[in-house]
């Protein structure tokens, strides 16, 4: 299960105090960013009137989370691919999701949105298409960084099977094409209805070519002792610790797909997990999570007790290694 089905673990190295795990892929792979109840192109920093329309029951939000999930699958046939997707492949891969849920703790609490979550899930995803998915976990999480009100947020990748794995390494963006007036790529502005909305994240990430994938988790205490008090400079300070781990495995920020915020205290942090990069010039936005940890789940402390505000799950492409160099 997971990236598992399409990977071979190749290697381990530590670098710059991040442990580092290779994955190399058999197939070209799409990964999703987190799939929320509203429409997926919205403003940032978030407007909450944006979603006032929506159906906020437990089960309506599952439902809407799983047809995202669908509908970016389905968009890979709008947007241009450097490899071959035969009729039938987009097909067989929704057959074979694989899933993540992240359900909040709010409402009527977790257990109870869970099991609402495991009833739904198995009717949508057969009426979808995704009759024989695979839910990998159901995390516990508090608040959704979209709004409030929102409960899940469900996240979900594909091994294209049957396509080849094409002969450049790339990270291709995959956008909703039918759901956008226009966009400019370079700010990462898309038109909507007359509406212009920033996102720093995409639909996801289409992964392939003869490249390895490295898989680490990082803050700004990683390989120190210490971090600073203020959550807005630890954020920065894990964005350069995140660049010079890229940098020292061969790779750029463009390498990299999927990234998942674990963020404590949402609400004085948002802005800052939201908005930092687009601020330092880094405007390539990334498939993408950002959660709010819980307290049966939180982030770790640096070595001195300092509490952590947010930590890193990245998934970059890097190039692969050389045989023996880790």
């Amino acid at each position: 299960s997971g990236l598992a089905r399409w990977c071979t673990t190749v290697g381990s190295c530590s670098v710059h105090g991040v442990h580092v795990e290779r994955l190399r892929p058999s197939c070209p792979l799409l990964l999703l960013s987190g799939a929320t109840p509203g429409p997926f192109y919205h403003s940032h920093p978030h407007d909450p009137s944006q979603f006032d329309h929506l159906h906020f029951d437990m089960a309506s939000q599952v439902r809407a989370n799983l047809k995202t999930v669908r509908d970016i699958l389905d968009a890979l046939g709008e947007n241009e691919l450097p490899f071959h997707l035969d009729g039938g492949c987009i097909e067989r891969s929704r057959r074979h999701a694989q899933l993540l849920h992240w359900v909040s703790n709010r409402g009527q609490g977790f257990a109870a949105n869970a099991r609402v979550t495991a009833d739904i899930s198995r009717a949508a995803c057969k009426e979808l298409g995704m009759g024989l998915a695979t839910t990998l976990a159901t995390f516990e999480t508090s608040g959704n960084v979209s709004d409030r009100r929102f409960l899940i947020e469900t996240f979900a990748m594909f091994g294209l099977e049957g396509a080849e794995l094409g002969q450049t390494a790339e990270t291709v963006r995959v956008d909703l094409v039918s759901q956008f007036d226009a966009v400019d790529e370079e700010s990462s502005v898309y038109s909507v209805g007359g509406q212009r909305h920033f996102m720093p994240y995409v639909p996801a990430y289409a992964v392939c070519g003869p490249a390895d994938l490295a898989l680490f988790s990082l803050s700004a205490a990683s390989g120190e002792r210490s971090a600073p008090r203020s959550g807005e400079e630890q954020v920065h300070l894990a964005i350069d610790k995140l660049l010079r781990v890229l940098s020292t495995l061969g790779a750029t920020f463009d390498g990299v797909a999927l990234l998942w915020n674990r963020v404590a205290d949402l609400d004085a942090h948002e802005e800052a997990v939201l908005m930092s990069r687009a601020r330092r010039g880094l405007t390539r936005p990334l498939a993408e999570a950002v959660l709010e940890v819980a307290d049966a789940d939180p982030n770790s402390h640096a070595p001195d007790g300092t509490p952590l505000a947010i930590e890193y799950i990245v998934v970059a492409q890097v190039p692969r290694r050389r045989a023996g160099s880790d």
